[in-house]
This record gives structure tokens, sequence and C-alpha cells, in this order.
């Protein structure tokens, strides 16, 4: 009975270890189907943009094919992307997208199955690389900020120094403003005459 026991508990460990790796499998193909999806969505606007404008006739025949050839290209790359090099058989742009389309109906089907505990594992391992990345990034820009600034410190320095002869220009001073006088005694003398002429006549 402990035989059986031990075995099973090995089986057990085993299919869990066998399990997790699936599921990391699967999270990584989650993550990689969603960044093509919204590529795809990206250049899906900008396809109905440009067919709104093949429509008005601003393009012509020829430019018509060379925007198609690269939609072409592209989806090719999100196929052998999500699907791989081995089952492409020549397929047409519409029945690539279709098989990419399956396969990710079939990969959001198996991650509705995955314990929500292990999704939130996989998330915030996710968030943390994010931050890693994003914090070896902004220490990238910083480093490369301090060396445009050395190198400008360095241009400064080996530059010749231009030195000025002769004195000084000075901007010309202005003359003094004469100030003008107040004229309040005629003031006085105007109220005075206009009271007379007011009260006495």
């Amino acid at each position: 009975m402990e035989e059986t026991l031990d075995e099973l508990n090995v089986t057990l460990k085993n299919t869990q270890i066998r399990m997790d790796k699936e599921v990391n499998l699967l999270k990584q193909w989650i993550a990689s189907m969603m960044i093509s999806i919204s590529k795809e969505e990206e250049s899906a606007a900008e396809l109905e943009l440009k067919a709104r404008v093949f429509h008005f006739g601003e393009y012509q025949g020829d430019q018509q094919d060379t925007m198609l050839e690269s939609l072409n290209h592209k989806v090719l790359e999100v196929y052998r992307k999500c699907v791989g090099m081995q089952q492409e058989a020549n397929l047409g742009t519409v029945q690539m997208l279709t098989v990419v389309e399956r396969q990710l109906d079939e990969l959001l089907e198996n991650l509705e199955r995955v314990p929500q505990v292990k999704i939130e594992q996989a998330e915030k391992a996710k968030e943390r690389e994010r931050r890693m990345r994003l914090r070896e990034e902004k220490a990238m820009m910083q480093k490369q900020l301090q060396e445009e600034r050395l190198q400008r410190a360095r241009a400064r320095a080996q530059a010749k120094i231009k030195k000025k002869r002769g004195r000084k220009l000075i901007s010309r001073s202005h003359p003094p403003v004469i100030k003008v006088k107040e004229v309040r005694e005629q003031t006085l003398i105007n109220k005075d005459k206009e009271e007379m002429l007011f009260f006495f006549t």
C-alpha cells in the first residue's frame, strides 16, 4: 500500500509539473496572440482608411497591388508566428486569417480551464518583467543623456576661447529728464477769478 501510495504521489507531482509547463506555454501563446491581434487591428484600421481612399479613386491600380502585397506579407508574418512554418501550404490571405482566428479561439477556451490563481501569478510575473524592462530602459536613457552632457562639456572645454580685444561697448546714457514745474499758483488765481465773476456779477 505504501509503495502504491508513493507511486501515486510521484505520478501526481509529475502530472502537476507537466500541467504547469503546459499552462505557462499557453499563457505565452496567449500573450503573443494578443500582441499579434493588436497589430492586426492597427493594420486593419490602416487598410480600412486606404480602402476608402481607393474607393474615391485617389490611387492607381499598381499602388493598390503593392498595398495588397504588403498586407499579405504582414498576414503571413503573423501566421508564421502563430502557427509555424511547417503548416504553410500556399494559403491565401483570408485562409491564413481564418486559421489564426481558429487557433486564437482554441487558446481562449484553454485559458478558461486554467485556474484563476495560476493566471494571477502569470500576470504578476509579466508585470514584474515589464517593470524591470522599464527600469532598464530608463537607466539606459539616463546613461545616454549623461554621455551626451559629457560630450558637450568636453567639446566646450576643447573649443578655442575667443578673446575680446579693446574696450567693452557700453550703451549710451540718456540725457536727464527735465521736470516741468507745476503751475499750482496759476490755477489758484484762475479759481479766484472765476469765483469773483460768479459771485459779483
